[in-house]
């Protein structure tokens, strides 16, 4: 049997062996409690498909036509940019939030908890402003 999608292949290999970890560990150390097991046990399901699903579509020629036509899509193409794009904004949303209850909870208690609240989020924060800053300096001068 031929290979035809070699990256579907590899990444079918990856989750059946996640699975399969999942399982063992669930059989290993089960959770006394029941909703945490069926929990474990769905997600195992959901791994276990998604690896064999991946694994056989990456043998079958016209599935991987499929998903190099799906992924070279303009459409596709577009959604995902626009997807990341909000998703970015939505993310900055949060950090924000996240800090300014963190920096109102400090002052309020003094505790030290509150306080790696303003300053984790912030600190990352901070770090996605620097990377945009760098990208957009990337693409100024080479776009």
């Amino acid at each position: 049997m031929k290979i035809y999608n070699k990256k579907g292949f590899v990444a079918g290999i990856f989750w059946i062996i996640l699975a399969v970890w999942s399982v063992f560990l669930d059989f290993n150390s089960p959770d006394p409690n029941g909703l945490v097991r069926v929990r474990d046990t769905i997600f195992s399901v959901f791994l276990l498909l998604l690896g064999i699903t991946s694994f056989v579509r990456a043998f079958s020629k016209r599935a991987t036509k499929e998903d190099i036509i799906n992924k070279q899509d303009e459409r596709n193409i577009l959604i995902r940019y626009k997807s990341k794009s909000r998703m970015l904004d939505i993310a900055y949303g949060f950090l924000f939030v996240f800090m300014i209850c963190g920096l109102i909870g400090y002052k309020l208690t003094a505790n030290i908890a509150w306080g790696m609240i303003f300053l984790i989020p912030g600190f990352l924060l901070g770090l996605f402003l620097i990377i945009e800053i760098v990208v957009n300096i990337y693409y100024e001068k080479h776009v």
